[in-house]
């Protein structure tokens, strides 16, 4: 659970402290503990095969990591929606990836990963990954596989999505130019340590919390939103340092933003800031994502990213940088009907009324979601049926024929059936359990799958359909929070680890929590 080397139990400090706490304890060896794992992955792995076989059905996540001692790995994650319609996401393994990373190969794994827990095609949803093209292919490669992956489909990650999005906003000359300069100010301080406590004096002189100074990664835009919205804050503090003749030399002093590239700082830092919230509230495991997606998207360009009139030159052409990116990568001014998005979207009772889209995009919505509940709820029909057939054998091929006076009777109500009969009989569809869940204003208590458990019997076919859309991520950051659990497994000390062992001390350290 905390990521610990198994050799602790042989450290002299810790057999020493052991002692002292319980000096009749026999402290188990190395081996001991290693045997123990084994039993307690083996376990785990069996609670977490019978949750997923009760799952209706599950989306996964999937991303490649290469360890200090040069190892690949691909984690693969599932999420699903349990019968109590809680949110539930386990990894399924962390396997080392020896081969090249082609798409195929990366579907080849995926596809033991599911085998592994006996998932049938029809409960495969989705594949939640990021933008690389090895990944698409991989999908696409799925797509081929129908009697293994069904109807799935694959879902880029909305994380590195957005990413892409600020790349190009943020390679604006104006704002690259005063980026550049923030960085080059931060790297001063970073690498003077003269400079670095003279900052601190400054902030206790002009009373400015004590923070200190953050310098972003290329590859991470987020790092870049933290690094100038500190700056900013620090901005005074750290101009007393830069023109204080004894601390900083002349050549140095230049290093200070213009007033207007502390301004342009402080409108980018606020303008990234709900960037940030929305990448934030998109990679939550235990909140509803990929349906909340899209309506967010759409406020985002409405309430936020919308020029306005005291908008520097530079900040309004970041805001149709974005707009236009966002539009573009997500394809919002295009989204199909079916669309996963549009679809989980309807299904969220947040979102169901669709505000964002024109009324005829709506309803088109709508009957799409009708005709995935009914085809959903056939494809069921179906699959009780032959588990009923296999289960009676024999038994049902024999059973007798009905009787004569009872056949006759049906017949006769057949034929004298009246019209409201009829509609009473089509009173569940999917269509009208649609348009009485759209009037429905039962309030929402505490969250989409609270409402969804109080009123899944009130709309069945919609609630099946539900669990299979709401349970996909919008990110793929679950398979990325596993390598930070991996780097502290794999580290210089333990580089020598076996791939199987790894792979059973994430499992662990990652489900035991969740079972």
């Amino acid at each position: 659970m905390d990521m610990r080397p198994v050799n602790v139990v042989e450290g002299e400090g810790f057999r020493k402290l052991m002692k002292i706490m319980e000096p009749d304890y026999t402290v188990p060896n190395r081996s001991s503990i290693s045997n123990t794992l084994s039993l307690k992955y083996s376990d785990l792995r069996g609670q977490i095969h019978a949750l997923v076989e009760k799952a209706t059905a599950l989306s996964f996540t999937t991303d490649i990591w290469t360890s200090v001692s040069m190892e690949a790995y691909m984690a693969v994650t599932c999420h699903f929606i349990t019968q109590e319609w809680e949110l539930s996401a386990f990894v399924l393994e962390t396997k080392a990836f020896e081969s090249s990373h082609t798409g195929v190969n990366i579907a080849q794994q995926l596809g033991d990963a599911a085998d592994a827990f006996a998932i049938p095609n029809y409960k495969r949803i989705a594949v939640v990954h990021d933008n690389a093209s090895n990944m698409k292919l991989c999908t696409e490669t799925l797509n081929k596989e129908p009697e293994k992956w069904g109807t799935v489909q694959g879902v880029c990650c909305s994380g590195h999505t957005l990413q892409l999005c600020i790349n190009e906003a943020l390679k604006l000359d104006r704002i690259r130019r005063t980026v550049s300069a923030a960085r080059n100010l931060v790297g001063h301080f970073k690498k003077s340590a003269k400079a670095t406590a003279a900052l601190k004096e400054k902030q206790t002189q002009q009373n400015v919390v004590q923070h200190k100074l953050i310098q972003d990664v290329a590859t991470r835009w987020n790092s870049t939103y933290e690094m100038l919205n500190r700056l900013v804050e620090q901005r005074w503090p750290v101009t007393a340092v830069l023109s204080d003749p004894s601390i900083t030399k002349k050549g140095n002093r230049t290093l200070d933003l213009t007033g207007d590239q502390w301004k342009l700082a402080q409108e980018t830092s606020e303008l990234l800031g709900p960037l940030l919230t929305l990448t934030e509230l998109l990679s939550q495991e235990a909140n509803l994502s990929l349906s909340a997606t899209v309506p967010m998207l759409f406020n985002l360009k409405k309430r936020h990213l919308s020029p306005e009139e005291d908008d520097s030159p530079a900040i309004r052409e970041m805001k149709n940088t974005l707009v236009k990116e966002i539009d573009s990568r997500w394809e919002l001014l295009n989204l199909e009907p079916t669309s996963i998005y549009l679809l989980s979207s309807a299904l969220d009772v947040r979102f169901k009324h669709l505000k964002f889209l024109e009324d005829e995009k709506k309803d088109l919505v709508y009957i799409e979601v009708v005709r995935l509940a009914e085809r959903l709820h056939q494809q069921q029909i179906v699959r009780k049926g032959e588990v009923l057939s296999a289960s009676h054998g024999e038994r049902e091929t024999d059973a007798p024929p009905l009787p004569a006076k009872k056949k006759k009777q049906q017949e006769i109500s057949m034929l004298m059936q009246a019209d409201d009969e009829e509609e009473e009989e089509r009173g569940d569809s999917a269509k009208t359990e649609m348009e009485q869940y759209l009037r429905d204003a039962t309030k929402l208590q505490s969250g989409p799958l609270a409402w969804w458990k109080q009123n899944s019997d009130r709309y069945p076919k919609l609630a099946f359909a539900a669990k299979h859309l709401l349970c996909v991520p919008a990110t793929s950051t679950p398979s990325e929070r596993i390598f930070s659990k991996a780097g502290y497994i794999v580290n210089k000390t333990r580089s020598s680890l076996l791939p199987e062992n790894v792979d059973k001390l994430i499992f662990l350290a990652h489900n035991m929590k969740r079972v």
